[in-house]
């Protein structure tokens, strides 16, 4: 081999590995949620205009087969559409939907999907301050993504709050998340091999007692991603927050939040990762006004920054102390807020 050809041959062979580098780094970045990759996560939004769906709560499931997306939001009626780019949506006639909101998509098999879902119980009263009636946990069924028959096994009696989100491991068990209060307000955390056999866990994700509404992904390597937002008490707006893990029981909570428009509440998001694009759809209202959201999106990219250990700041909502009685007015620094109930949620809202 002459020595041109073999300074030619380490040339290209330097080449390669430097894009092998520059590849893996990039896969590494994307595709992976640690407590590095959440600290420099950016979000690019699309907000809503008066065509975007509207509701509180939105799931979007993609179908990579037929490069659909489903959506389901919790209004009254119930929201159902398809998309074919996740950004401008149908509204579908004749779909059904069980009686229920708070919807979570699981893929079971080919033509094969469960819809986990809350439902309220009105001949029982509410074991939470946040309801009037307690919340049940239901499943149904469907092989379309459209029409749903629900299944009369009741898998949790009691969901406390509400917002369940199933999660389906690459190892076939389950991860349920959902807001409730027990010992503390916030995520809960249930395991379960079928999808139907629950067990509670204690403690509630991040020790944070304003985090809810979680929307979770196992990411290609193993690790996990979650977003999502705070109970927006003490007036102020809720904001999008972000959350890695090794296992999916253990979570890092960045301490900044990954979006916080003034005036703007951001809420009950939902999360999917489409090749090697993470996206992000959730509820966006002015103030704390529930009514009048609408569908909002996202373009997420995780990517290194410097992890804050810090615990984040407690929110004005705990100088107030809890809302749990509707009526209530509290004055601080000459700001009065009132505890109403919004959603089913007793939450502080600001008087004008």
């Amino acid at each position: 081999m002459s020595g041109l050809v073999r300074s030619i041959l380490v040339a290209v062979a330097s080449s390669a590995l430097v894009l092998v580098g520059v590849t893996t780094a990039r896969a590494a970045g994307v595709l992976s949620a640690t407590p590095t990759t959440i600290a420099g996560a950016t979000i690019d939004v699309t907000t809503p205009t008066a065509s975007s769906p509207p509701g509180v709560s939105p799931e979007v499931y993609y179908d990579a087969a037929t490069g659909t997306y489903y959506l389901y939001t919790t209004n009254i009626p119930t929201g159902v559409y398809t998309s074919t780019d996740g950004s401008n949506w149908t509204a579908v006639a004749g779909a059904a939907m069980p009686q229920g909101f708070d919807w979570s998509v699981v893929k079971m098999g080919a033509g094969d999907y469960r819809l986990y879902y809350s439902s309220m119980n009105p001949r029982v009263p509410a074991t939470v301050s946040c309801s009037n009636q307690r919340k049940d946990f239901h499943y149904a069924t469907s092989s379309d993504l459209l029409h749903w028959t629900a299944q009369p096994q009741i898998l949790l009696d009691d969901i406390g709050c509400g917002v369940p989100h199933v999660l389906r491991k690459t190892d076939g068990s389950y991860l349920l998340y959902w807001n409730t209060i027990t010992e503390k307000h916030g995520i809960h955390i249930a395991t379960s091999p079928d999808g139907l056999t629950w067990t509670k866990l204690s403690g509630v994700i991040a020790d944070d007692s304003d985090l809810v509404d979680p929307a979770p992904l196992q990411m290609p390597d193993g690790t996990f991603l979650m977003i999502g937002s705070t109970t927006g008490s003490g007036g102020s707006n809720q904001q999008l927050r972000i959350l890695s893990s090794a296992d999916g029981l253990t979570w890092s909570l960045r301490s900044s939040a990954l979006y916080a428009p003034a005036g703007i509440s951001v809420l009950d998001p939902s999360v999917e990762l489409i090749g090697e694009q993470l996206r992000v759809w959730f509820g966006y209202t002015q103030g704390n006004d529930h009514s009048a959201s609408r569908i909002a999106s996202g373009l997420l990219t995780l990517k290194a920054g410097k992890v804050d250990t810090a615990k984040p700041a407690a929110s004005s909502g705990k100088t107030l102390g809890p809302c749990t009685k509707a009526g209530v007015k509290v004055t601080k620094k000459g700001v009065t807020a009132v505890c109403t109930k919004v959603k089913g949620k007793l939450v502080w809202v600001v008087k004008a």
